[in-house]
């Protein structure tokens, strides 16, 4: 068999690959299932993940940025001069979104009237009464347009209710306050002007007064003798002891009137809910101690005083004045009592229910003020008998029936009591009292016989110690009485140079 020699042979090309040059790498042989890099596209000017910045027309900038609650695209609230301004507040928005602190643009735009009515309809908490107060207040000192002193800012009028929530700044609250209480100060002038020219024209009153003081016998209603009032105007005319105090006292009260407080109270709740449904950042009512209430030092009446008002009184109303002044229920209370909330053997009267008095609505019955207002209170023994007389003479049969009634058989609402009261009172030289007086005529009787601060807030269904105080008053005599006590008690004890009061004579 003949045989090649393969050193002589010739060479395919094809077969074998070329010599790489000197100090180039092999190259790697290219991969099918590799994919083709693509370039990366070019980011846009201004385009940014949260947001964008373009040029407008008019060579402003504008941001658009996501909304984080709705997801959807919006523009800022302004526009911008430079590109750097624009993109400083886009990452100062995208700063509060990551921090929660970020707030929608239609947060806050509703109406500080509509806003404080929803708020009153989804407080179903609240008793009736309660929010028909809150809706008297903001109709007279929210929605009303009031005015300051005419050197303050222009006398401009302020109606707070008609401004959106996230512009009701602690500048316009400030202003607002100031206005309301000049309002409220110039109305009470007005109304002690028309109250002294009532007193002028009652002056059969003053001299009634005066001729009880005197000793003599006149009726505690009616027209007085042509002799008794010649005699007290040849003695001066003078006013029943007391008026005069009163008339200051009604100037030296507290330099905020009580509705203005109450109506900051509620503007201040009412924006604090604000703050925490995310309406404003901040509650704007930052006024130091305008909503605190500094009631003014009522004088209570005595034990005396309230028998001879009761004695003014028309004769179904007299018995009303002593269970009022003796047993410390509130007026709701006292004329939402039937015969079976009364029991004249034990001489004890049950709280279940009170009067309820709503404006456009016939009065009726509701739950008591708080769940403490549901009490026992019993009785002293002479008004347990002053009430069984009543209840034999005035009080229909039938354990519903009210102890307390109109001629016709209805509620005594307050405008008839109030009436009733004042002439009495003014009867007696206290136009200073109220109704609400008697209560805390009770509660100082109540401290006066010996009790204790909790049987006094439990004998006034109040729900704290604090409350109850507000009903305990000193009187002169007390303070005296203290005063012996305790020089009696340095006495027991050997103490020198101790001497006791000189005793006060009649």
């Amino acid at each position: 068999m003949p045989t090649h020699d393969t050193s002589t042979s010739p060479v395919t090309t094809s077969m074998t690959s070329p010599e790489p040059h000197l100090g180039e790498p092999p190259a790697s042989p290219p991969r099918a299932s590799e994919p083709r890099a693509r370039p990366r596209p070019r980011r846009r000017p201004g385009k940014r993940a949260h947001g964008s910045i373009r040029r407008t027309g008019s060579g402003r900038f504008q941001v658009r940025y996501t909304d984080p609650t709705s997801g959807k695209r919006r523009n800022a609230p302004q526009t911008f001069e430079t590109r750097a301004e624009a993109q400083d507040w886009l990452a100062g928005n995208r700063t509060d979104i990551v921090r929660g602190a970020w707030r929608s643009p239609e947060a806050g735009a509703e109406l500080l009237g509509d806003y404080l009515a929803a708020w009153l309809a989804s407080r179903v908490d609240l008793a009736p009464r309660t929010v028909d107060l809150y809706e008297q207040v903001a109709a007279r000192w929210l929605h009303r347009p009031l005015v300051g002193p005419r050197t303050w800012r222009g006398a401009l009028p302020i109606t707070i209710a008609h401004v959106e929530l996230r512009h009701v700044s602690t500048t316009l609250v400030r202003d607002w306050y100031a206005a309301a209480v000049h309002t409220a100060r110039a109305e009470a002038a007005e109304r002690a002007a028309r109250g002294n020219a009532r007193r002028r024209q009652r002056s059969v009153h003053a001299a009634r007064a005066w001729a009880r003081e005197r000793g003599l016998d006149v009726a505690p209603t009616g027209r007085l003798s042509p002799a008794v009032l010649a005699a007290w105007r040849a003695d001066g005319s003078p006013e029943p002891d007391g008026a005069e105090e009163s008339l200051q006292a009604l100037h030296a009260r507290s330099a905020v009137p009580t509705p203005v407080t109450q109506a900051y109270r509620l503007l201040r709740t009412v924006m604090q809910a604000a703050v925490r449904e995310g309406q404003v950042i901040a509650n704007p009512c930052q006024i130091p101690r305008a909503g605190v209430h500094r009631a003014p030092e009522r004088v209570p009446a005595t034990a005396e005083q309230v028998a001879r008002i009761a004695a003014a009184m028309p004769e179904r109303y007299a018995a009303a004045v002593h269970l009022a002044a003796w047993s410390g229920l509130r007026a709701g209370e006292l004329f939402a009592l039937a015969r079976r909330h009364v029991d004249l053997e034990t001489g004890r009267v049950r709280v279940e229910r009170a009067v309820l008095e709503l404006r456009g609505r016939p009065s009726g019955f509701g739950p008591p003020k708080t769940d403490a207002s549901l009490r026992t209170v019993t009785l002293p023994p002479h008004v347990t008998a002053i009430l069984r007389a009543h209840v034999e003479a005035y009080t229909a049969p039938g354990s519903d029936a009210l102890l307390f009634t109109t001629e016709a058989g209805r509620i005594l609402s307050t405008p008839q009591r109030t009436v009733m009261f004042r002439r009495a009172c003014a009867v007696v030289g206290r136009d200073d009292l109220r109704w609400h007086d008697l209560r805390h005529t009770g509660a100082t009787m109540a401290a006066h016989a010996g009790a204790s601060i909790r049987e006094i807030q439990a004998r006034l269904g109040h729900s704290t110690v604090a409350a109850a105080m507000i009903y305990q008053h000193a009187t002169d005599e007390r303070d005296r009485a203290l005063a012996e006590r305790m020089t009696a008690l340095a006495q027991a004890a050997g103490a020198e140079n101790v001497h006791a009061l000189p005793l006060r004579r009649a």
